[in-house]
């Protein structure tokens, strides 16, 4: 096999292995971070796999000896801790890229090295020793199933072990929303959660589009719901109520009349936006004290306070938060009813319509999501049916507003009387993609958004 480096560089190892043994152990995880960061430019993925498995299966000496020496630095001085960061983080680099070309073979390939047999076998050398036994550790933990279920999963149409797997861009968003992972493996989540969706998105319109039509469904194209024929019912329902451009547009004129604005007067556009008034004697007095009464009482002393994005950023996460979840981080009072009584849609508008106020709000919303799915995946799937219905209908009604896609309601029957045609039968369903507005996404900082999750 080719050597990675050439002559001139091996002349320098041994002046590099002086500065790891003389150095941190930091430094000498960068020393092996360099070595697949480079390779991974450069070579094919069965030879950067087996210099993986040379280094951390087998801790055999590879092309970079200096890296091989960093290992041994790490293992020598017992630091398990930094041996997992180093392991993971080096998965994640070559899994990012694999996964962007589309080798996703090379990923699931990079996962089932630490199932070797080799990782078992007792040996009395102690750096291999040791090696073996964080090996075993690590093939017991979370972080490597999450690797495993993160590395290649086809997306939604798979037989799931758990019905939660169904919903992994919820849980790939709380992986990206954790600044205590290595920063490859957010990014990596970031990703598959991003493909996930445009997967979903995809598929639902195709199925759709089918279902609509003249000669029925394809039996090829598979519903990525589990919500059956009743899909295209649910888009036209969700469609009729206001329309796909009346929701944008009521977002947006909220969103641009937020400047200039004091606190405690965007509290009550918010809850008027929204179809609430504080004095509706409409509303149920669980979303009165859930909601109404919490978000009046929100930071009262900013409310003469001009508004600000950071400011709306916040206030909007708090009602998500309200809505979705418990103080004590259970499902909230008011999410409990309507799964008690099957009334999903109108909750689900609620979250919509204030997810469609900035691009960025949708983060909070989908970190809410995945710690209630974390909450009910220890039941059977028989026992959270209603949840699972409700997630199902908030990701159809999520994909018909996404920033890329465009769906719309349009008679097909021409009724020959100026009532408002309610039945839906006489309408069918187009979607199309459309170009992203980008608006009020700069000012934004990310690391600020991820904190924001833990108001």
């Amino acid at each position: 096999m080719a050597q990675f480096y050439n002559q001139h560089q091996s002349n320098r190892f041994s002046e590099q292995v002086t500065d790891i043994t003389a150095g941190s152990i930091e430094k000498a995880q960068h020393h092996i971070y360099n070595f697949f960061l480079e390779i991974i430019k450069r070579y094919d993925s069965e030879v950067i796999l087996n210099q993986f498995e040379k280094l951390f299966i087998k801790y055999e000496e590879i092309d970079n000896i200096s890296a091989y020496y960093a290992l041994g630095e790490i293992i020598f001085h017992n630091k398990e801790g930094e041996f997992k960061y180093t392991l993971l983080r080096c998965c994640y680099i070559l899994n990012n890229n694999w996964a962007i070309n589309g080798n996703i073979s090379a990923c699931q390939k990079l996962v089932d090295l630490f199932l070797a047999d080799s990782i078992g076998i007792p040996t009395r050398i102690y750096k291999l020793k040791k090696l073996r036994q964080w090996l075993q550790s690590f093939a017991q933990s979370d972080e490597y199933s999450t690797l495993r279920s993160l590395s290649g999963r086809p997306g939604v149409r798979k037989i799931y072990h758990n019905w939660s797997e169904r919903f992994s861009s919820y849980l790939l968003i709380s992986e990206y929303a954790d600044s205590r992972k290595p920063l490859e493996q957010r990014q990596y989540a970031e990703n598959l959660s991003r493909k996930i969706k445009k997967q979903f998105k995809f598929d639902l319109a195709m199925y759709t589009a089918r279902l609509d039509s003249k000669s029925g469904a394809n039996p090829q194209r598979q519903n990525p719901t589990n919500l059956g024929d009743g899909v295209l019912l649910l888009i036209k329902r969700v469609l009729n109520k206001q329309g796909n451009d009346n929701y944008r547009k009521a977002a947006r004129s909220l969103y641009e009349h937020s400047q200039n604005i004091t606190f405690v007067e965007f509290k009550s556009r918010l809850l008027a936006y929204l179809g609430i008034s504080q004095d509706d004697l409409e509303i149920s007095e669980v979303f009165r004290l859930t909601v109404v009464q919490k978000l009046k009482h929100f930071q009262e002393h900013r409310d003469n306070e001009l508004m600000t994005l950071s400011l709306l950023l916040v206030t909007c996460n708090r009602v998500l938060q309200y809505l979705l979840l418990s103080e004590r981080r259970q499902p909230s009072e008011f999410l409990q009813l309507s799964l008690e009584y099957d009334n999903f849609l109108n909750p689900i508008i609620l979250l919509l319509k204030i997810v469609l106020i900035q691009p960025h709000i949708r983060f909070y919303l989908e970190g809410y999501i995945a710690e209630l799915i974390k909450f009910y995946s220890v039941y059977e799937e028989t026992e959270c049916q209603a949840f699972i219905n409700f997630l199902d209908v908030l990701n159809v009604t999520l994909a018909i507003f996404d920033e890329d896609t465009d769906y719309s309601l349009v008679k097909m029957k021409n009724i020959e009387n100026d009532l408002t045609d309610i039945n839906l039968d006489n309408y069918r369903v187009f979607s199309q993609l459309k170009r992203i507005v980008d608006r009020g996404k700069k000012p934004v900082d990310q690391d600020n958004i991820t904190e924001t999750l833990n108001f």
